[in-house]
């Protein structure tokens, strides 16, 4: 069994010796598909919560000092519709591509010397401090990551440069990546830090899940599609 190398943090951390600016994918599947752990799929509430989820990561993306550019790429027109609103680029991804496909055309559009993060679009919890932070630690090791909180899971991907950008994600992603090489950005052991640290980690794809990102603090536009479906 491989056993990622892990590194704690600090909140304050942040030597630079890689990028300081990055390009932001997301790849994001279409709303038919999405959510159907959280939801059943005839629940109108499922589709309206990952457009929410996207909202708020866009959100916290637009106002990152680090982020440069961020691409959506999917072939929904809703998920479309929420990144031209965010003043995002979009781009369109064949519905028969995985989601490692989709990441690395996106990435392929990154302008030179931009590294290259690759973000899940259901992170509600995530803010800009959170992120700001995370992407100056990646500048430190050409290739990281960050671990869901089930310790499974991928919720960001960072890589320097786009030949060093070999997404894996999928069952056990957290293994793979840590496979291949990326050094995976840990928990700090002071736990107001943890706590802080908790919102890239926590993504949603059950009720418990979002039980546990209501508990840590979701963003404004999950917010509200909770309390119109509540």
């Amino acid at each position: 069994m491989h056993h990622a190398r892990v590194v704690p943090v600090s909140i304050t951390g942040g030597l630079i010796n890689g990028p300081t600016q990055w390009a932001i994918v997301l790849p994001v599947k279409a709303l038919t598909g999405a959510k159907t752990r959280l939801l059943p799929a005839d629940d109108p509430a499922r589709p309206e919560l990952a457009l929410a989820f996207l909202r708020d990561v866009l959100s916290v993306l637009s106002d990152s000092e680090a982020v440069a550019q961020v691409t959506v790429v999917t072939d929904d027109a809703d998920v479309q519709q929420v990144a031209v609103e965010a003043n995002h680029l979009w781009a369109l991804e064949s519905p028969h591509r995985g989601l490692n496909e989709a990441a690395l055309f996106g990435a392929s559009l990154t302008p030179p010397g931009l590294g290259i993060a690759i973000v899940a679009g259901d992170l509600p919890c995530l803010t800009g401090e959170v992120m700001n932070f995370v992407l100056r630690y990646a500048g430190i090791y050409e290739r990281s990551f960050i671990a869901d909180t089930q310790g499974i899971g991928t919720t960001m991907l960072m890589s320097h440069t786009i030949a060093g950008c070999t997404p894996a994600f999928g069952t056990r992603s957290r293994a793979r990546h840590a496979a291949l090489g990326y050094v995976e950005i840990g928990l700090s052991e002071k736990p107001s830090e943890r706590h802080r640290l908790a919102r890239v980690h926590r993504d949603v794809d059950t009720q418990v899940d979002l039980w546990d990102a209501i508990r840590i603090g979701v963003g404004a536009a999950t917010e509200s599609a909770l309390q119109r479906n509540t």
